[in-house]
């Protein structure tokens, strides 16, 4: 179990910046931290309210950078050197993240909507990634969100995340590297949670309203797959771990026939290369992951200025 800080889940949803609890402390560390700028006070907010949290978790915290700088290589160095980060998939993002890892900083690379993202991640010694089930327009537009019975095999993300393992699996056997753990997010509903464990995710990052609703349900109430399997932690990537569960196996070569999706072949290609460009063109052609990755960074980015509003306005009412 980890803890996640980042701009979507707390500030879209007011569970954590905006709850009257935490304005004495913003109040504090805006007027302590106000003549560094907004960067040194978020960052220091962000440690702050994961320390709350630290002696109820197992595993670790996790603190992203700024989505400003999602596309520059030297600005998310700069501030990632000082912490364990999540770090925008993004070409030079995941150039910083090689960087930070060599200098044995742990990072996640978030914002993974496909298989050539999860790919990057990989040769960037990303310790984990972590895609979005639901993509960012779902949860402003609740409309938009595909509420299927089976989201194994019904969800339209469902392949995506089958063909990461499966790439990681074909990654691990032909290296012995250890491939990036994944942590699945952006759930609507307690069946793509368990969804997740049957593909092959690691572990999760669910949304106190999810929480709420699993301590509701009874055991009869939740129907779970026969051959539901749980990816194990020790060996996640060896040949002998049934992930994804075998009646997925026919999302490993979905939409493949349209020009979208992975191949062997393409894990040979060094995706980091030239501060990234390969994973920018990748990405160029397989547009609905494009899209995905700029919806996250402008929301994320909206999200960003949003604090910074709320900082200010916390400054300013402290130095009165």
């Amino acid at each position: 179990m980890t803890q996640v800080e980042n701009t979507l889940l707390h500030d879209i949803e007011q569970n954590t910046l905006q709850d009257p609890s935490n304005a004495e402390l913003i109040k504090t560390t805006a007027l302590e931290l106000q003549k560094q700028g907004f960067l040194a006070v978020c960052s220091r907010l962000a440690v702050h309210l994961c320390k709350r949290n630290v002696s109820l978790i197992k595993g670790r915290v996790l603190v992203q950078t700024s989505p400003s700088a999602a596309y520059n290589f030297q600005e998310t160095l700069d501030h990632a050197r000082i912490y364990c980060i999540k770090i925008m998939a993004t070409g030079p993002g995941l150039n910083a993240a090689k960087v930070l890892q060599d200098e044995g900083i742990s990072t996640l690379g978030t914002g993974v909507f496909s298989v050539a993202q999860a790919v990057a991640c990989s040769q960037a010694g990303c310790l984990y990634i972590s895609p979005y089930y639901n993509e960012i327009r779902v949860h402003m537009n609740p409309s938009l969100w595909p509420d299927v019975q089976d989201p194994s095999l019904e969800h339209p993300f469902s392949h995506r995340i089958a063909q990461m393992v499966q790439a990681y699996k074909t990654l691990f056997a032909a290296t012995g590297k250890e491939q990036p753990l994944i942590k699945n997010a952006g759930f609507r509903s307690y069946k793509e949670v368990l969804a997740s464990a049957e593909l092959g995710c690691h572990s999760a990052t669910i949304s106190q309203d999810l929480l709420e609703e699993f301590k509701t349900l009874t055991p009869g109430e939740i129907t779970r797959p026969a051959t539901l399997k749980v990816a194990s932690l020790k060996s996640p990537y060896a040949g002998n771990v049934p992930i994804p569960s075998l009646r997925l196996g026919g999302l490993l070569t979905r939409h493949l026939d349209e020009g979208r999706g992975w191949s062997a072949k393409d894990l040979a290609v060094d995706l980091l290369a030239d501060g990234g460009k390969a994973l920018e063109k990748a990405l160029e052609n397989d547009s609905e992951p494009a899209r995905m990755v700029k919806e996250a960074l402008d929301m994320f980015i909206f999200c960003e200025e949003e604090t910074k509003k709320l900082i200010k306005g916390a400054a300013l009412v402290a130095s009165l």
